[in-house]
């Protein structure tokens, strides 16, 4: 008898094994070294930025708006959900590759029929009390590695939410050290649109006091009003554009308003200059949240196929149970109540309208998708560093040309001030010269703030300090 079954179970696995559909090979993972960086690698050489590494700016209330952040935002709290859901579903899963044992017990009351077959007499007639207890144990054999696979699947879902969690927090990271650059660009603004203020209300006084003494026409009064108002109307907008912009941060910060308006002028420090890691984009791999997460949904994808393919075979459990069973409440923990049964129990998959080669096709569509996915976030991802790099490089050669242009406008000004002071040039020609000069350093200021971005941009591509931990 065990021969035949034996047999029985290796025909029925050969012929679930043949109905499996034949479907194309799957697409590739990519390979980094496939994808070099080419001239953009050519840089000095640097580490990949630390846990911590906005902190490089040395900005101390900056770092209290990230921690206010990662303590209170709410996209990050359904980040962390999401992880703990995944890492219970990994519970769920190995869980079931274990036996169980659970105590099953029941009570009630019976009348059996005296219509049996029975002498009269033979079978109780009137209402007896009966109970059942014992304990069960359950072990599926997982001889095609059914449950194995779901947990294997389940346990890269679970590193992956993981993962994901750690890239929610560097975007947030991100968000708040990117804003508040901007803040720091707006607050220079500032001060130049008030510097310029100022320049036109000096250039409206003197053409008032020259049309006064008939040097100068209403048009050109009129023409100095204009550029007061607009220069007073920008300021107004840099002011607001301020407002939003603390308001953005507190709202980052997973606050109100009012935590916006305690912000202060950011001191950041200078920006960095450009550096990229050896072996650029290889070591990228297990730097990059992103790419870890996608590697990690992949390998849970690849993991269901072997779920989807075990559901094509039988499936045998192992069942025992030792317990007692009585008519009688009172007979019930007597030696002769005693009851027992093992054996296998098997669940054969012979006709499920198709849906096992549906399911198996939508797990190897999953795996398909989840590799192409990775390879997607991996060109992006060289893409971000190679783009970081670019941006690094060009920045440094204008703000060496902005830099250049400020001390320019800067001598021009001491220039014409001394031929004001020698009365060779009226005081036109030196609020001409301030306005050149203010012109040339939101040039720069522009390209500094762009500088920041940079470094923001390069961080977050080498994975912001992210580490894949084995």
């Amino acid at each position: 008898m065990s021969r035949q079954f034996t047999s029985l179970l290796a025909v029925l696995a050969l012929a679930g094994c043949a109905s499996i559909p034949q479907l194309d090979a799957p697409p590739a993972m990519r390979d980094p070294a496939s994808l070099p960086l080419g001239d953009q690698a050519a840089a000095a050489h640097g580490a990949f930025p630390a846990d911590r590494w906005w902190s490089a700016s040395g900005d101390a209330a900056l770092d209290q708006l990230i921690d206010e952040a990662l303590r209170a935002s709410p996209d990050l709290a359904a980040a962390q959900a999401r992880a703990r859901r995944a890492m219970a579903f990994q519970g769920q899963a190995k869980a079931a590759t274990l036996p169980t044992l659970n105590i099953e017990g029941s009570a009630g009351a019976i009348r059996q029929s005296q219509n049996q077959g029975f002498p009269p007499g033979l079978i109780p007639g009137d209402l007896r009390d009966q109970g059942r207890i014992g304990a069960v144990l359950d072990f599926d054999l997982d001889l095609w590695g059914r449950k194995r696979s779901a947990l294997a699947a389940a346990t890269s879902a679970a590193l992956a939410a993981q993962a994901d969690l750690a890239q929610a927090r560097l975007l947030l990271q991100a968000a708040i050290v990117s804003t508040y650059a901007d803040l720091d660009g707006l607050f220079t603004s500032r001060d130049l649109a008030a510097a310029r203020l100022t320049n036109a209300a000096n250039e409206l006084d003197l053409i008032k006091a020259r049309q006064a003494r008939g040097l100068d026409n209403i048009a050109a009064v009129s023409e100095a009003e204009g550029r007061l108002a607009r220069t007073s109307a920008e300021l107004k907008a840099v002011d607001e554009a301020i407002s939003l912009t603390r308001n953005a941060l507190a709202a980052l910060a997973g606050a109100g308003p009012e935590r916006g308006q305690s912000i202060q002028r950011p001191q950041l420090g200078a920006p960095q200059g450009l550096a990229l890691p050896a072996d650029l984009p290889v070591n990228l791999l297990g730097r990059r949240p992103d790419l870890v997460a996608a590697r990690l949904s992949a390998e849970s994808a690849e993991a269901r196929i072997g779920v989807a393919r075990a559901n094509f075979y039988p499936d045998i459990n192992l069942a025992a149970l030792l317990g007692f069973q009585a008519i009688g409440l009172d007979n019930l923990f007597k030696e002769s109540s005693l009851t027992a049964n093992a054996g296998p129990a098997l669940r054969l998959p012979l006709f499920d309208g198709g849906a096992a080669r549906a399911g198996y096709r939508v797990a190897r569509a999953d795996y398909d998708e989840a590799v192409s996915l990775y390879n997607a976030s991996l060109i992006a991802a060289i893409r971000q560093v190679a783009d970081a790099a670019a941006t690094k490089r060009s920045l440094a050669e204008q703000i060496a040309a902005a830099e250049s242009a400020v001390t320019a406008a800067e001598r021009q000004l001491a220039a014409v001030q001394q031929r004001h002071a020698a009365g060779l040039e009226d005081r036109r020609g030196a609020l001409s010269a301030e306005r050149a000069l203010f012109a040339a350093k939101a040039t720069l200021s522009a390209l500094n703030t762009r500088n920041h971005q940079a470094d923001i941009a390069l961080a977050v591509a080498l994975g912001g300090g992210f580490v894949e931990t084995p």
